[in-house]
């Protein structure tokens, strides 16, 4: 089986200062008008989902992140203690 991404070419009608932003912001990232384009369409459908969907891909992106950091195995207690190590780390920089 393939693992190459079929693709459809179609063609867009936009306001000439909604394609100005995107040919900047495109350039800004190195990318052709079109992929930029193609990938702003992918993410405003993922964002359209149920929020369900959207918690769980939250969820899956989160536990990803913990075990890439060995963190997935951590107690509640541990999570917690993190956190509150963290709360006092910004309170402390933001409030000396």
């Amino acid at each position: 089986m393939s693992t190459a991404t079929e693709t459809v070419q179609v063609t867009l009608t936009l306001p000439k200062d909604i394609y100005e932003r995107a040919a900047e912001t495109a350039q800004a990232e190195q990318l052709q008008v079109a992929e930029l384009l193609g990938t702003l369409v992918a993410e405003g459908l993922i964002g359209r989902g149920s929020p369900r969907e959207a918690f769980e891909r939250a969820s899956a992106s989160y536990r990803a992140r913990l075990a890439r950091e060995g963190k997935l195995s951590q107690s509640p207690e541990e999570v917690l203690q993190d956190l509150r190590e963290i709360r006092e780390k910004v309170a402390r920089e933001l409030y000396p």
